[in-house]
């Protein structure tokens, strides 16, 4: 607990404050005792929910009558509440003990039978909650308390009266990532299902101390809720495992009900669901040990710091003639909107977001590969060398730490044929380092493959959505990150001929996928520096263009990751 700070109230109704416990989404969580001397948790609504929306109240004073309704051993009830308060409150029991979050942070994961009481408690509360016709929508490990006597769920049943608002505010939505449903993040239909698979990731947190969908940015991890499977690897007991998966079922139809996780658990429930549950023995902050080793996470972590500078890197022995060079790469997270283009949960399908084991990871040797560490000349050579490129234009050494510049109107690179295969049933993946020295106000190319009158796909900059984007005509797959100037990122174009997608990694991560199930076949010669539109040069680059790379197949996410 926190002391009160200066623009903090000292009371509330009847309540006397005595610190901060906490601040959220929808208000200021505080310490409070009742008149009678009795410790309260206190939340007041913050005031921009409340201003200018006038139907937030009366959303409010129904979320509050049902949610006092709920009674159950393993929740915390509402006590109070005065929706007409010039910012709303709402007073519940307070809970001695860590939240589970907390918790795992500070003594590591729960040991497997220590979890599957901990399922069993929150199944109950999930009983309770639902017999009142309310949904929680916002279950995670900060929002379970673990008192002496066993867990707590807090903040049900308010979420709702909320939400339409908090999704507007910047930066915040109901529902935390990674715990999440699918349905949830789509906006679709949100049931007592949605809570089920929470259960499943609140579980997996507890159990690794782990999201079973990684770690990352908002927009990746709201990406893989949808379309990746959960990884619970480090899950080693066989019937937490299996009960785990079954709540972290996409379809909510195939999830248990809080009373089939009783059952599964070893606790018993009757059928009528009025019966009264024979309650597992009780769970708390206890349980959570520190032998437990936290497990390795598979998935990667977003960067949101520029990668380390340029370092040598190694081909496969025996397939070029020289060593290539990698820059460094950042990220920046931003999500966006826009149009013919999938991308976070946009058409369904997409591929598995990448996973780094930390052992090694078998890259397949490029189809071609252009450093771009020519120092002066006409010449671009490749690798193999048997896709030299001609250079017109190019700055060669006046780039971002010492790459060759590219000046936005005139600077290209062309092979004298086509490299690369596409079209349907051909796979293939394409790779650059690139850095914008500003932002153009069109499209700005760095990789194409000329296909007559326009490219057959782009790996280029989109000015109009201010995103980097895996192109072709017509379709596109945007990024989430939002380029800036002067920085190096690593941009990879995937498209899978087996499942018909165009796939956009940056520096290492997912971030789009687009069904495309009409490829363009590029047969001219691919082009570094610009793209063809029209019948002509367009989509020049500003910048610089380092360590060019194509696969005659779709690299996969650990072999994306790997080029790093």
């Amino acid at each position: 607990m926190a002391a009160l700070e200066p623009g903090d109230p000292r009371s509330v109704g009847e309540y006397q404050l005595l610190g901060r416990l906490g601040a959220g989404g929808m208000g200021r969580v505080f310490l409070g005792r009742s008149p009678g001397g009795r410790s309260v948790a206190v939340k007041v609504v913050h005031a921009e929910l409340v201003a200018g929306q006038p139907e937030f109240r009366s959303r409010f004073r129904r979320e509050v009558e049902a949610a006092r309704k709920v009674s159950g051993a393993f929740t915390a009830p509402v006590v109070d509440a005065d929706p007409d308060a010039p910012l709303p409150w709402l007073v519940t029991s307070y809970i001695a003990g860590p939240s589970l979050e907390d918790a795992v942070a500070a003594r590591g994961p729960l040991a497997a039978d220590a979890v599957l009481r901990l399922a069993a408690g929150l199944a109950e509360a999930l009983t309770s909650i639902h017999a009142a016709q309310l949904v929680h929508r916002d279950l995670k490990p900060s929002n379970v308390l673990l008192a002496d006597d066993g867990p707590r769920v807090i903040d049900f049943g308010i979420a709702r009266s909320v939400e339409s608002e908090t999704i507007t505010r910047a930066g915040l939505m109901i529902g935390s990532p990674g715990f999440m449903s699918p349905e949830q993040v789509e906006g679709g239909e949100v049931t007592g299902a949605s809570d089920v698979f929470a259960l499943g990731a609140v579980l997996t947190f507890a159990a690794t101390g782990g999201n079973p969908f990684g770690d990352g940015s908002t927009p990746s991890l709201l990406y893989r809720v949808v379309h990746d499977g959960p990884d619970i690897t480090a899950v080693t007991d066989p019937d937490l495992a299996s009960l785990i998966a079954a709540c972290l079922a996409k379809d909510p139809a195939r999830r248990p009900t809080p009373r089939e996780i009783l059952a599964r658990t070893g606790f018993t429930a009757d059928a009528d669901a009025d019966a009264p549950l024979t309650r597992p023995a009780a769970v708390s902050a206890t349980d959570v040990t520190r032998p437990v080793p936290r497990p390795v996470a598979t998935r990667p972590v977003t960067r949101l710091e520029p990668a380390p500078p340029p370092v040598p890197y190694r081909q496969n022995p025996g397939t070029g003639r020289r060593t290539l060079l990698l820059s460094g790469g950042a990220l920046a997270v931003a999500a966006l909107a826009a149009v013919p283009v999938a991308r976070l949960v946009g058409r369904g399908g997409a591929g598995a977001s990448p996973k780094h084991s930390g052992g090694s990871v078998s890259v397949p040797s490029p189809l071609a590969a252009w450093p771009l560490d020519e120092t002066s000349g006409a010449v671009a050579a490749e690798d193999t060398g048997r896709y030299d490129g001609t250079a017109a234009g190019v700055g060669w050494g006046r780039g971002k730490d010492g790459a060759p510049l590219f000046d936005g109107g005139t600077s290209q690179i062309m092979t004298a044929g086509p490299v690369l295969r596409t079209g349907k049933g051909h796979g293939f993946t394409v790779s650059a380092w690139v850095a914008l020295s500003t932002l153009p106000a069109g499209f700005a190319t760095a990789v194409s493959q000329d296909a007559g009158a326009v490219s057959g796909f782009y790996l280029q900059y989109a000015a109009a959505e201010n995103r980097w984007a895996f192109a072709r005509p017509d379709l596109r797959a945007l990024s989430f990150t939002v380029p800036k100037p002067d920085v190096w990122t690593h941009l990879v174009g995937v498209y899978e001929d087996a499942r018909d997608q165009m796939i956009l990694y940056v520096d290492g991560v997912q971030e789009a996928g687009v069904d495309d199930g009409d490829p363009v076949a590029a047969d001219g010669p691919l082009v570094i520096g610009r793209a063809t539109a029209g019948g002509g040069p367009a989509d020049w680059f500003p910048g610089s263009i380092r360590q060019v790379q194509v696969f005659q197949r779709p690299l996969t996410a650990a072999q994306v990751k790997a080029l790093l």
